[in-house]
């Protein structure tokens, strides 16, 4: 079977490994496959760059990067075995490791860990068949918004992808004022979704389903992360 790889990128972007990772995948047995990278370098924005991948594809399954994210060796393989294995899946969340140094990235990285499988993760691997196109409106909620239209059970996979997005501080609020701008087109597309709930989204994730005992065995990584969110609240009422 085919696994397309939807890769959008710049110009002047190098991603020559994150397309060695791909090749040098393994597979489980009785589950093999091959991949078709799709690098797509057109338009501005990534929800137009995925949807022209989409309608190139012509895999069974998806799998949409960014161009900072690599697959780790078994991942590719274990999504493959889920989605044979249980038929009424509709996407696999993949666990994401900030690989870049730095103590910025290695609290973004703590904070990463809390979302996963909630409605701040978004699938990655999909079903080709009747995959929706991405809002193009849409610009950092595009993700959201596409994964709330991926129908079937979505579960997380074992194996991680690797992100090397290597921003700094000033460049991570300009990043989330950029993407403040679409919030209001995201809410009404989606008016009941849980993360327009600010008590659920700035407090309530780090402490549901016991990840409150991990929040506060770390109370300096906890309030800086507090602070992070503060500051994007703040950033968000001032842009919508």
């Amino acid at each position: 079977m085919k696994v397309s790889v939807i890769i959008p990128k710049r110009k002047e972007e190098d991603i020559q490994h994150i397309i060695d990772a791909v090749e040098h995948s393994t597979f489980r047995k009785g589950y093999e496959y091959t991949a078709e990278i799709i690098i797509v370098n057109i338009g501005q924005e990534r929800s137009i760059q995925r949807n022209e991948g989409i309608a190139l594809a012509t895999g069974k399954y998806l799998l949409i990067l960014d161009s900072d994210q690599m697959v780790s060796q078994k991942l590719i393989g274990e999504c493959v075995y889920l989605m044979e294995m249980y038929p009424y899946l509709g996407g696999i969340y993949i666990p994401e490791i900030i690989m870049t140094k730095g103590l910025f990235a290695y609290i973004r990285n703590w904070e990463r860990q809390f979302y996963n499988e909630t409605p701040i993760d978004v699938v990655r691997f999909v079903r080709t068949e009747n995959c929706p196109k991405f809002d193009e409106e849409q610009k950092g909620t595009e993700d959201s918004d596409w994964e709330r239209h991926i129908k079937g059970l979505k579960i997380t996979s074992n194996n991680p992808l690797y992100h090397y997005d290597n921003i700094t501080l000033i460049d991570y609020f300009r990043k989330k004022a950029y993407y403040s701008k679409s919030m209001k087109k995201f809410a009404e597309r989606n008016p009941d979704d849980k993360i327009l709930d600010w008590k659920w989204r700035c407090f309530i994730v780090f402490f549901e389903q016991g990840k409150w005992k991990r929040f506060l065995s770390r109370p300096d990584l906890a309030l800086t992360v507090l602070f992070l969110i503060f500051i994007r609240g703040v950033i968000y009422l001032i842009r919508r």
